[in-house]
């Protein structure tokens, strides 16, 4: 559904920078053209096979070949991630088994192997941790969380690429610095989702699980809702540390020292 906001987002950032493209000379060229043509023959191409994915694909060409033929190739490339961006419009569901089933199993083999770290007896049915079973207490009895497929990680993913774009564009001016910014929203996402759990696994033993889960998929507890929300809250931070570290070098992270001078009769002394 933030498809909706892409296109907004595109026209704003165009607007906020427009700066960036000051000094460019904005020119027809050929290239454009031809690149309009392949776009609408990729568009036929996906009407007369009833492919709207290919139509989808279209319409990203035709966004490259119109301004690639209206403005020139500087423009382009200096808008290259806001055209990348733009891509985000469009609908991706088909990489919804390709890619929830993966995060699935990476964060319930995650979640698994550190609360039977930290000394929690456990048991995992494919995308589900059930608590070990015991003299009083039957299996997952005492807690049990399932990674279902809302909660697998692709729409914060998804909304996490999102503004990794955004703020690369924004914050960062080489193309590198802003590919690597975009590829670590993966691993992004997945620490975040798993913070997630671990928060889901705490309020289930402390406060039951009506309270951190809810009465299922369909009506989850806030606290359930909340603990979505960290999940963007671990994701930003992680972006804003790594934008430091693309700007600055690893040194940025080091604590800062400040210099104290003694002063002993009238003079200033550095330690």
């Amino acid at each position: 559904a933030f498809g909706y906001f892409v296109p907004p987002a595109v026209i704003v950032l165009l607007w906020v920078t427009r700066n960036r493209f000051a000094g460019l000379e904005g020119r027809h060229h050929w290239v454009g053209l031809a690149i309009l043509l392949f776009g609408f023959f990729i568009y036929f191409s996906g009407y007369k096979a009833n492919q709207k994915y290919v139509g989808y694909a279209a319409g990203q060409i035709l966004a490259a070949g119109g301004v690639v033929w209206l403005f020139g190739l500087d423009y382009f490339r200096r808008g290259f991630w806001l055209w990348v961006l733009f891509g985000l419009t469009w609908p991706w569901i088909f990489l919804i088994e390709p890619v929830s089933v993966p995060l699935r199993m990476i964060m319930t083999k995650m979640t698994f192997a550190v609360l039977t770290l930290i000394g929690e007896e456990t048991v995992r049915e494919g995308t589900t941790i059930l608590s070990a079973p015991t003299e009083e207490l039957a299996t997952g009895e005492r807690f049990s969380l399932k990674v279902a497929a809302a909660c697998s990680g692709l729409r914060s993913l998804f909304a996490l690429a999102m503004v990794s774009l955004l703020y690369g564009y924004l914050s960062l001016e080489k193309s590198w610095q802003r590919f690597l910014l975009f590829v670590t929203a993966i691993p992004l996402a997945v620490l975040g989702n798993f913070v997630r759990m671990m928060l889901l696994y705490a309020g289930t033993l402390w406060f039951g699980s009506e309270f951190a889960i809810g009465k299922g998929e369909d009506d989850p507890s806030a606290y359930h809702i909340g603990a979505g929300l960290v999940v963007f809250v671990v994701a930003l931070a992680g972006m804003m540390v790594i934008v430091q570290i693309l700007k600055h070098g690893v040194q940025t992270l080091r604590p800062k020292r400040t210099a104290v001078r003694h002063v002993q009769g009238g003079a200033e002394v550095s330690p």
